[in-house]
């Protein structure tokens, strides 16, 4: 039998969770809106496809696409959301996060672009490389963004070297591969902990909230996954398109294929993408039905 205690913490955490789904719900819909809500001082653990307090534990579906650490602790959170296209609209992802975590950028390569991008309310700093070695411990988790660099190359100061290695990691993107490499901190250093893949900015924010490249890989299937989904509906509109316009002016730029996405590579499908967004344009400005 239960005791007292485990019962309040048990409806403790059942309440923490159906809170999470409304606010899931509520930050998805209200896209590149950021959202401060005061949540209990309790630790909520985030993956691919759960959200747990204690021992009590929430699935997040396949259509909910969540980027967080693995563990959100404190009495803040941070709820923003971006819609992802390819070109059309695919899905929005919903990126959680807390005041307490820092996220440095290292300015090179897009990284300014990325930094602007986030809300005024997210804990962030952009320095130079060489700055790298005078940033301090100052009480907060901190996530260091890397463009175009190797991580392991880079000394942290001895202050940070100091730190438990699970409050300091790093992201690498590397814009050549469209790859983010995830690290961790082994002392004064970072050591590698995994890659995959990226398609558009809102996978590198997705990538730099996430805890792990386990959860951030899954949370990319799923995307992807969504993107074949409507990618089929787009197919049907455009053969539609193509056996009403057959025999006009706009026929040409229906033949532009939507193909499988599950079976192709980042180079096919950045390539596919361009070319719909091509023969979008040409639809538009010749007065055509468009393909989205």
């Amino acid at each position: 039998m239960l005791k007292g205690r485990e019962v309040s913490d048990l409806a403790i955490a059942e309440t923490i969770l159906t809170n999470m789904q409304t606010i899931m719900t509520g930050a998805e819909v209200s896209v590149r809106t950021i959202n401060p809500i005061k949540i209990p001082d309790k630790e909520i653990r985030v993956s691919c496809d759960s959200i747990a307090v204690g021992k009590v534990s929430s699935p997040i579906t396949k259509n909910k696409i969540v980027f967080a650490l693995e563990a959100i602790k404190g009495r803040t959170l941070l709820a923003w959301a971006l819609d992802w296209n390819a070109p059309y609209h695919v899905t929005n992802f919903l990126y959680f996060t807390t005041p307490n975590i820092k996220y440095i950028f290292i300015n090179s390569g897009n990284a300014e672009e990325i930094y602007n991008m986030l809300p005024g309310g997210i804990n962030k700093i952009i320095i130079e490389p060489d700055n790298i070695i005078n940033i301090k411990d100052t009480g907060n988790y901190l996530r260091f963004v890397f463009f175009n660099q190797n991580p392991e190359t880079v000394a942290l100061s001895p202050s940070l070297g100091k730190l438990p290695d699970n409050k300091v990691s790093a992201i690498n993107v590397n814009e050549n591969f469209n790859e983010i490499e995830f690290y961790k901190k082994s002392g004064a250093k970072f050591k590698s902990a995994g890659n995959a893949i990226y398609l558009g900015n809102p996978m590198i924010l997705g990538a730099m909230f996430s805890g792990n490249s386990r959860d951030y890989k899954c949370n990319v299937e799923k995307a992807f996954n969504k993107l074949n989904i409507v990618s089929q509906v787009y197919e049907r509109r455009t053969n539609a398109l193509k056996r009403l316009y057959s025999g006009t002016g706009c026929i040409s730029y229906y033949s532009t294929p939507i193909m499988d996405y599950s079976k192709a590579s980042i180079a096919e499908i950045k390539s596919a993408i361009e070319s719909i967004e091509i023969s979008n344009r040409y639809l538009q400005s010749s007065s055509c039905p468009t393909i989205y």
